[in-house]
């Protein structure tokens, strides 16, 4: 596996509204897209952070696994990363997703930490 970089923040935040205003006002990040519960924010170099409220179904997914910030590593063959995972003792949580840009996938490493996978669709 080779990771390309690190790319994207999930963030569930129980104060949504807080972290919002922090995230753009105070660190001037760029809105890339929001909507109802979920807002994504873009820095200068598009990396993405991607904040969640309670009630969107990613804070309950990532919450329910004891996350509090869920990094998104860039890998160029995710179905071979996958089987990396596998190998090195990494647990694979729910099945990939798509959004049409990104396919990814998570995973709670060997110590108990929760991150995903992502690769760029061609």
């Amino acid at each position: 596996m080779r990771i390309k970089g690190l790319v994207w923040l999930g963030i569930p935040a129980d104060d949504y509204a807080a972290a919002v205003r922090f995230f753009t006002q105070t660190l001037g990040l760029a809105v890339a897209f929001d909507e109802a519960g979920t807002m994504e924010l873009s820095a200068e170099n598009d990396d993405r952070i991607q904040l969640v409220g309670p009630g969107h179904r990613y804070f309950e997914f990532y919450r329910s696994r004891g996350a509090s910030i869920v990094p998104l590593f860039e890998v160029d063959n995710l179905d071979g990363a996958r089987d990396e995972l596998a190998r090195g003792g990494a647990e694979i949580v729910g099945e990939p997703e798509s959004d049409g840009v990104w396919t990814w996938l998570t995973f709670r490493a060997p110590d108990g930490n929760v991150h995903s996978l992502g690769a760029r669709q061609r």
